[in-house]
């Protein structure tokens, strides 16, 4: 009986002849197996992740928010300047156009400022001039422009919260730190569960 393989029982169920081949396991009942608590489950390592990437969120996105505030402000500014300038602008040419057309309230006044000459059956409204700065005292400026500018502008300004984050964030000396403490976290939230 050299050739023939030994001859096992059949597995209790199996009616195949292939299955007289097999070798059945016999395996003892499994032992209830005991829960751990959810407390016990859950893994430390998470805190440590979350941390890491909130960390390097806010090292990497505080910087732009302050620069994009910055841009936005130099923006604001330009509008303010160029809504400045534009208002001068159209004193200005409502002055020329004024000139253009000659109209006499326009004409007397020069006549009066720049010519010292008062038309006749007027008199002359005695005020005190405005010094200019340097000028002997009873000179006032015969300039014109003067009454043409519109009021200088306000410029916005910036408003910084100054939180220690964002201090720490955007100086250039604690923000590698930064960076690696937070790679740090995520490492140590990588890490795989003691057993």
């Amino acid at each position: 009986m050299r050739g023939e393989t030994p001859q096992r029982p059949l597995p209790l169920g199996c009616k195949r002849p292939a299955c007289r081949y097999l070798n059945p396991v016999i395996t003892a009942p499994a032992a209830p197996t005991h829960t751990p608590a959810p407390i016990a489950v859950f893994d430390p390592g998470w805190l440590f992740l979350l941390a890491g990437l909130a960390l390097l969120g806010a090292t990497v996105l505080i910087p732009a928010a302050d620069e994009l505030s910055e841009v936005r402000l130099q923006r604001d500014r330009a509008l303010v300047l160029e809504a400045h300038r534009v208002a001068r602008i159209s004193r200005y040419d409502d002055y020329l156009a004024a000139l253009n057309r000659e109209e006499p309230s326009l004409i007397m006044a020069l006549a009066e400022s720049q010519l010292n000459q008062i038309p006749q059956g007027r008199q002359p409204i005695i005020e005190q001039p405005q010094p200019l700065v340097g000028a002997p005292s009873g000179s006032a400026s015969a300039s014109v422009f003067a009454g043409l500018e519109p009021a200088p502008p306000t410029l916005p300004e910036r408003v910084k919260t100054g939180s220690l984050l964002e201090r720490w964030t955007t100086n250039d000396d604690t923000r590698p730190w930064l960076i690696a403490g937070g790679a740090l976290c995520l490492l140590i939230g990588l890490l795989p569960k003691q057993r």
